[in-house]
């Protein structure tokens, strides 16, 4: 009787579970996985899923994204037309690119920027110490991962000096990816000399009851005097001390350093996500008289989990299937949707040479093992995949052609498609991309490739673990 009883519930829960599964859109992957883990392990799968189970902002937080979408579409829509560079311009592969983009946030591509590629996180962060230090009116810096210890700290000195001397100074910092610095002397540094913290989505016990826990700011934004920005992969973290424990090495980063009007824009990018997080409202400066300091034509384009559609997987997947010649492609988490996979695949049948390049360790065993379930897949078609051996190559980008870039903070998995903030930096530039390119090349000179015959040899135990995280992958 108690038996039947137990049987009973199981079988309740499991239907409960299944219904407001399919009560909802999910991709056919990620219901399957949901699904296979609440039968596997049912009390478990099912606290789990009402933990990351469903894309959870809270109320109020969607309130104000339902608010706010019209005002930064009229915000973008009043970009001064003297600095829109009209589509029909571009280059044909380029123009479905940015008219997609425009199409899907608003955003078109701005003209007169000079783009500066700093290849590692000490140009990186030295470049930006020196703009802080020259900063007059503003400084403003949204980052994930803030970790207290080497050049940070003089990072820190430099947003305190700036704030002295009267410059507004502010950052976001995302609760979970900075949760260390928040217990540090540093913060305390900060908030004294007068130095605005915003906690972005913080994270408590009570909390995760009624908002998903790992929806984060995954974006990394600086901007100095709304005439200079920052962007790309590198977190406020020094290389030579951050998560030296997990044995994958220092991280490997770039960044790039903008001058011209989408400084001005990322300004404004990050302030709706300070109107989202605080909701103050949402009002960026008119955009500032600057001079013309070069010919690189750029639109930005950000994401969020508070959109319904996975707007930078169509960007890329536009990007890969207007490639003509050569795709290269860096990230450190590499778990496609099956539409990436098909493009990938399709692009490398019709001749144009596919290059990946991931990091041969990375610190997440579960993302390593579902990220080489895909390789027969991209080996049997002729796809290059190159293992970087010297660190984890954090860098994020894709060269399309050496004529477009995307560049930022996207990774190629599900969670930067669907359950992160990110925001990613489109080129339009030949000259950038050429850069760009010759950065991959260095990748790719400290990389070893996986031969595909060798690799159709590994174990059977290996293959079989890599399989069974492969179909979990919409969870990771």
């Amino acid at each position: 009787m108690y038996f039947s009883f137990l049987t009973f519930l199981h079988v309740c829960v499991l239907l409960a579970v299944a219904l407001r599964i399919f009560s909802r859109r999910n991709t056919k992957g990620s219901a399957l996985a949901w699904l296979l883990l609440v039968v596997l392990v049912p009390i478990i799968g099912v606290l789990i899923y009402l933990l990351i189970g469903e894309r959870r902002l809270g109320r109020t937080w969607m309130q104000r994204a339902i608010a706010l979408q019209p005002q930064v579409l009229q915000w973008a829509q009043g970009i001064p037309a003297g600095i829109v560079v009209a589509p029909d311009t571009l280059k044909p592969g380029a123009q479905g690119i940015s008219r997609l983009a425009t199409g899907s946030v608003g955003m078109p591509v701005l003209g007169g920027h000079r783009l500066q590629l700093l290849p590692d996180s000490e140009t990186s962060i030295r470049a930006l110490i020196a703009d802080i230090d020259a900063a007059r009116t503003f400084v403003h810096m949204e980052f994930y991962i803030w970790s207290a210890g080497g050049f940070v700290d003089d990072l820190v000195a430099a947003l305190v000096r700036a704030a002295q001397r009267g410059v507004a100074c502010s950052t976001l910092m995302d609760s979970l990816g900075s949760r260390p610095f928040f217990k540090s002397t540093a913060i305390g540094l900060l908030r004294q000399a007068g130095v605005r913290v915003v906690e972005v989505l913080p994270v408590n016990p009570v909390r995760a009851l009624f908002v998903r826990f790992d929806l984060r700011d995954h974006r990394k934004i600086a901007v100095i005097d709304r005439s200079i920005a920052y962007t790309g992969s590198m977190n406020i973290a020094d290389p030579r001390f951050f998560k030296q424990d997990a044995g994958v090495g220092e991280w490997v980063d770039a960044m790039v350093r903008i001058e011209g009007p989408s400084a001005w824009v990322l300004e404004a990018v990050s302030l709706s996500l300070t109107a989202l997080q605080t909701g103050a409202d949402f009002a960026p400066p008119p955009p500032p008289e600057l001079p013309v300091v070069g010919n690189s034509q750029v639109q930005i384009f950000p994401s969020g989990p508070q959109s319904s559609n996975w707007q930078i997987e169509q960007v890329l997947l536009a990007a890969i299937y207007a490639a003509r010649h050569e795709i290269v492609l860096t990230t450190p988490y590499f778990i496609p949707t099956e539409a990436l996979l098909t493009a990938l695949r399709s692009a490398a049948m019709r001749g144009v040479r596919v290059i990946l390049i991931v990091p041969e360790k990375i610190d997440s065993m579960m993302v390593r093992y579902a990220s080489r379930a895909y390789n027969d897949d991209l080996l049997s078609v002729g796809i290059t995949i190159l293992h970087f051996r010297e660190g984890l190559l954090h860098t994020k980008s894709m060269v399309v052609d050496e004529e477009i870039t995307i560049f930022g903070t996207v990774n190629l998995d599900l969670r930067s498609f669907e359950l992160n903030f990110e925001v990613s930096l489109i080129a339009f530039d030949q000259d950038f991309s050429a850069e760009m390119r010759a950065l991959q090349r260095h990748y790719e000179s400290r990389s070893d490739p996986v031969v595909h015959a060798d690799w159709m040899t590994r174990p059977w135990w290996r293959r079989t673990l890599e399989n069974a995280m492969q179909v979990m992958s919409p969870l990771l």
